[in-house]
């Protein structure tokens, strides 16, 4: 049981922890506000706006849920402007919102993972273990 509880938060930080924080760290320690464009949203798929934004006379584009320092995607329409960060190294990694507040839910999130999954699943293999008969040696 010991080593379930351990190797499961491993694996759980492992794979949930590399889907966006290492985007976000390097956003909140490399990245640049700008601000960008509105292009088009699709609220009903997580809130996700589609934006264009400009660096060195480039367009670049994006896409990300809203939220994080911004409203909520219904509040926008195409042409409204939108704070985005992005990295001056490699424009086209860029998020919309405040970074910090989005490296904040996904830190909770991922501890989240971690501490209470591994909990869970350990009570429901502990329940299904099998138990010595009472009075067998």
């Amino acid at each position: 049981m010991v080593l379930l509880y351990v190797a499961v938060p491993c694996i759980i930080g492992i794979v949930v922890g590399r889907l966006n924080i290492p985007t976000y760290w390097r956003l909140l320690n490399e990245g640049q506000a700008t601000r960008a464009t509105v292009d088009r949203t699709t609220c009903d798929n997580h809130g996700t706006l589609f934006y264009r934004f400009t660096v060195a006379e480039r367009a670049y584009t994006g896409w990300g849920s809203a939220g994080f320092g911004t409203p909520a995607c219904g509040h926008f329409k195409p042409g409204d402007p939108i704070v985005v960060y992005y990295l001056p190294s490699d424009p086209t990694v860029s998020r919309p919102g405040e970074i910090r507040d989005r490296w904040d839910n996904e830190v909770i999130s991922v501890v989240l993972a971690v501490t209470v999954l591994p909990a869970f699943l350990t009570v429901i293999v502990w329940s299904r273990w099998p138990r010595p008969e009472a009075g067998v040696r």
